[in-house]
């Protein structure tokens, strides 16, 4: 079996389409910004009360030494720190970076733990003198309490129209300056963390999706959860409305506090389905006769039409299968506007008459 587990992503075949539907903008939004000048002993409590919460997805802290030190030299000094930028969720009222993380973790790691992620304990290097090589615990009460003091400029965002936390997407693609773009999933994990988050997870890790994915290992920036998370919205909802993304996202938010019958359900349908394909058409599903990648609209295509059947109901998968991909109109279905309304419902409905004959 192929497997290109040395790479970070899963290799996809490019349709134009599928990439212009996560740019389609689809609502005009009323945001709420203000300012809000926290002191850093403020901002350290509401992290350590999980009240300021960073994105499961975001890179980890990856300030050297000597730059978090720097930036505790330069509340010292009462030099000006760039502002940081915080999203408050409608329903939790929890406030989620967006942008500022590493000088957030140093705030913290400084005052509050006195120690790195991995441990290291936190001495100030390669600053003045009088702060050179001490911990928080070993400054003078005076720089403890101007450290504590000291304010970090912080923008809050709050959406208020529409009723949902849609502005999100756009917030993190134009304001994070992390390096790489986020991507759709990334925002969706963060944006709707709760039981969903990690039922999908357990899911990601099922053999015969993996093998069928041909990749071992999850995906770096969460496409494979994005794939599964298509199936289930394809399957469950009948009336499928365009964009993808946001016919996606409205799922995840539907279910981010799944209960146990509903994970039982789902687990169940995933698990025959994705056995089903494996077992009967191996690692070539999902790829077009054409194309070396996995084809969105064909794996969705085919999850859903076989699920809506019933894996035991069909005999001669594979047979069907390779017939599938000889009709004409499925494969313009598949190739070519991926996410119009016509294009998914027609793929589905030529997917479940012809593997059900």
């Amino acid at each position: 079996m192929e497997q290109n587990n040395n790479d970070d992503e899963i290799h996809f075949e490019e349709i134009d389409s599928e990439q212009k539907d996560k740019e389609i903008e689809t609502a005009s939004y009323k945001i709420n910004t203000y300012g809000a000048d926290m002191t850093l002993e403020i901002l350290a409590n509401k992290i350590k009360e999980r009240e300021i919460s960073v994105p499961e997805f975001q890179r980890r802290y990856v300030w050297p030494v000597k730059k978090a030190s720097r930036l505790i030299e330069s509340f010292l000094l009462g030099l000006p720190v760039p502002q940081i930028f915080l999203f408050r969720r409608e329903k939790s009222q929890d406030l989620l970076v967006v942008d500022g993380q590493q000088r957030l973790k140093t705030i913290f790691f400084y005052i509050q733990t006195e120690k790195f992620e991995d441990g290291t304990e936190f001495y100030l290097q390669g600053v003045r003198q009088e702060w050179e090589g001490k911990k928080y615990s070993q400054l003078t009460e005076a720089d403890k309490r101007r450290l504590k003091n000291s304010i970090l400029r912080t923008t809050i965002f709050e959406q208020t129209i529409p009723d949902s936390d849609s502005s999100m997407f756009e917030i993190f693609e134009r304001l994070n300056t992390g390096g790489i773009p986020l991507s759709q999933q990334e925002i969706r994990n963060c944006m709707y963390y709760g039981e969903i988050v990690n039922f999908l997870k357990g899911l990601n890790e099922d053999q015969n999706w993996r093998n069928l994915l041909r990749k071992n290992s999850p995906d770096r920036r969460l496409k494979d959860i994005e794939l599964i998370l298509r199936f289930f919205s394809l399957f469950e909802k009948e009336d499928y409305k365009k964009p993808m993304k946001d016919f996606i996202s409205n799922f995840m938010k539907k279910h981010q506090d799944i209960n146990d019958s509903k994970k039982k359900e789902f687990k169940e349908i995933f698990t025959k389905v994705i056995t089903k394909i494996y077992t009967d058409i191996g690692t070539s599903a999902f790829r077009s006769k054409s194309g070396s990648g996995i084809n969105v609209a064909i794996l969705d295509s085919i999850c859903v039409a076989i699920a809506k059947i019933g894996p035991d109901k069909i005999n001669n998968l594979k047979e069907r299968y390779s017939k599938l991909l000889e009709n004409s109109a499925y494969l313009d279905y598949v190739s070519t506007w991926t996410t119009d309304k016509d294009r998914v419902e027609g793929r589905i409905k030529i997917a479940i008459e012809m593997l059900s004959k």
